[in-house]
């Protein structure tokens, strides 16, 4: 089989780690001016733009929390005492989506929004890298969603082919006099049958109040054949652009619908936002916290000096225990770092101290493994087995126990990821990512290098 052949699988491990290693790079300017040869360019550092710039890889660097890049923090207590119980969930996860949208306009990278519930307390949790300017972070954020349903003005004519332009173009717009408090749900159902267009299509469907369906009646007769425009506060683009059908002429009788060419996904989003104007809730900012990038620069410093001086305390101490192997084992542990850190820039990995904390964390998992391996080895051996033969089986024999260990983590992983906030879910990340090398490094890299380097025959060529 391919993977049982030597030179294959150095090949495979030669081509992973100069990979690994020209993605971890840092941006390296490479210049030489000489009578005899010239050259200008650099290494490291990429930035790709794939398919027709649909597809962005951006090497550059590892992408940095709140404690690393500095930045500001906001804590708002949402006010949800006067709506019911049974819509407090929907209402709070409505107004993340809104303060989502809010933070995107400030044009700042990887913002984390997340949602706290601790009985009746709703709380949202803002923290945003790179920004310093917290006043205009707040003024934005603090304030109430509420949606409008808009028409456009008389002067405008309506088409098909002008849709993008009145979708851009907010000054086509007049108050219809109808928001968010003329609605008391927003619900995603599925196309009747009997329509032929939208049957077993997602809509949303609109369940306004007895006030709120005689306004939407009166508009809805005066533009039929025209677009309702749904926006989400005033400088936002509409959330949807339906156009009033000729049933409702004679005026709204059931709960209107949102059809368009979207999926169950689409529908749920677009129903969050709009609900999110339905359903307002006042926030309360509890707590504002600006981290400068200074402190962020340091803790990098620190962290990885620490992981530094872990790895050669750790290659000193395999290298003394375990001898031959011991130094292989060093040498994967150093592909095991340039690979995870290879895969935080391509994933994306936005990595904070408790990433970091993860990352050194699995560092210690993989050397585990080894000693597992080795320490199995040396019981073979002492049970009189041949050394080539003891190798074999101490792989063969460890691994049982290392997978149920690892897989043990990465459960432990998968719900601190899953159930976790923040900071939490990246160090479960950072932590599993660095599980599933460390299986790779141990067990394939290792092994390979054993085998590679007939680590296990004695002075004269004996096993």
């Amino acid at each position: 089989m391919w993977w049982k052949n030597l030179y294959f699988r150095l090949g495979l491990i030669s081509s992973i780690t100069t990979l690994a290693v020209l993605i971890v790079l840092p941006r390296i300017p490479i210049k030489i001016d000489s009578k005899i040869f010239k050259l200008d360019t650099a290494v490291g550092g990429y930035n790709f733009s794939l398919f027709n710039g649909k597809v962005n890889l951006d090497l550059r660097e590892i992408k940095k929390g709140l404690d690393l890049n500095g930045g500001i923090k906001i804590v708002l207590k949402a006010d949800v005492s006067k709506i019911e119980s049974a819509e407090r969930d929907n209402a709070l996860e409505s107004a993340k989506q809104v303060i989502s949208r809010r933070v995107n306009l400030l044009g700042v990278t990887e913002p984390s929004i997340s949602t706290v519930k601790a009985g009746d307390d709703y709380r949202i949790v803002v923290e945003i890298p790179g920004l310093d300017n917290v006043k205009e972070a707040v003024d934005l954020i603090g304030q109430t969603a509420q949606i409008n349903f808009k028409k456009l003005k008389a002067d405008k004519q309506w088409s098909e082919d002008k849709y993008y332009d009145f979708l851009i173009d907010p000054t086509a717009w007049e108050d219809t006099g109808i928001t968010g408090a003329d609605l008391k749900g927003v619900d995603v159902v599925v196309g009747e049958q009997g329509d032929i267009q939208s049957a077993g299509q997602p809509q949303i469907r609109l369940r306004f109040t007895d006030e709120g369906r005689e306004k939407f009646s009166q508009v809805a007769k005066e533009n039929i054949n025209k677009p309702i425009g749904l926006f989400l506060d005033e400088d936002l683009a509409p959330l949807s652009m339906p156009v009033v059908n000729e049933s409702l002429a004679t005026g709204l009788t059931d709960d209107p619908v949102i059809s368009g060419n979207f999926d169950f996904d689409t529908a749920n989003n677009l129903s969050i936002q709009i609900r999110a104007g339905a359903l307002p809730i006042p926030v309360e900012i509890l707590e504002q916290e600006t981290i400068g990038a200074t402190l962020g620069n340091e803790s990098i410093s620190k962290s990885f000096y620490a992981g530094f001086v872990g790895l050669v305390l750790v290659f000193i101490f395999m290298l003394v225990k375990y001898g031959k192997f011991g130094l292989l084992a060093g040498f994967a542990l150093g592909i095991y770092s340039a690979i995870v850190l290879a895969l935080f820039k391509v994933i994306g990995v936005v990595l904070t101290l408790p990433g970091i904390a993860g990352f050194i964390l699995s560092i210690g998992m993989a050397t585990d493994a080894n000693i597992l391996i080795f320490e199995r080895i040396k019981e073979e051996i002492f049970w009189g087995k041949p050394r080539n033969l003891a190798i074999k089986l101490g792989f063969e024999r460890a691994w049982n126990s290392i997978k149920d260990s690892n897989i043990s983590s990465l459960i432990t992983s998968f719900i601190l990821f899953k159930f976790g906030d923040g900071p939490v879910r990246g160090f479960a990340l950072t932590l599993a990512i660095g599980i599933l090398v460390s299986l790779f490094s141990s067990i394939f890299v290792v092994k390979t290098f054993i085998e590679s380097f007939d680590v296990g025959k004695d002075k004269h060529g004996n096993n």
